[in-house]
């Protein structure tokens, strides 16, 4: 079960979350990032609720804001990157274990696990679950309009966010 986990997690991402138009500074490895968030316990067990935005964090990628839309359409707040990811994402299982699957442009890139986007990945959704650190009532950066209100660093969470800055954190 280890080794589904970690496979569908370096194949994929994190949290499901993977997609930045340039590589960025170096981040933590995937593993090392795992067995963090796998410690954490689940504090959003509704994850993903359409309609919500979603603060993420892992030593990997550091903060990441998603909202998720309806019709399995959602967009991607990412370090460093200049505008809205766009996403699909679906629930699925995969070798009877849920899973939350995110697709990416296919000119996207994740610096952690270095692979471009275009099909899904998929990744466990309780460890999706346990990177999740707050939440909000809808699109509360617009991000559905494809804009970001500024350059994201991966160490510094936007203020609208109201979660233990000290446990989550670079």
């Amino acid at each position: 079960m280890r080794n589904l986990v970690r496979g569908m997690l370096l194949g994929g991402m994190i949290a499901g979350l993977a997609a930045c138009d340039s590589p960025s500074r170096p981040t933590t490895g995937a593993a090392n990032a795992v067995s963090e968030v796998s410690a954490r316990s689940n504090r959003f067990p509704g994850y993903p609720e359409a309609g919500r935005t979603y603060l993420s964090f892992s030593a990997a990628h550091g903060y990441q804001v998603n909202y998720i839309g309806h019709g399995g359409k959602s967009w991607l707040w990412y370090p460093g990157n200049r505008a809205a990811v766009p996403e699909e994402w679906k629930l699925d299982t995969i070798a009877g274990q849920k899973a939350v699957c995110w697709r990416h442009p296919s000119k996207s890139y994740n610096p952690v696990t270095r692979q471009s986007g275009g099909a899904f990945a998929c990744s466990p959704l309780v460890l999706s679950q346990k990177t999740i650190v707050a939440s909000l009532p809808g699109d509360a950066f617009n991000l559905k309009s494809g804009a970001v209100p500024y350059r994201l660093d991966r160490c510094v969470a936007p203020g609208n966010f109201d979660f233990d800055r000290k446990r989550y954190g670079c």
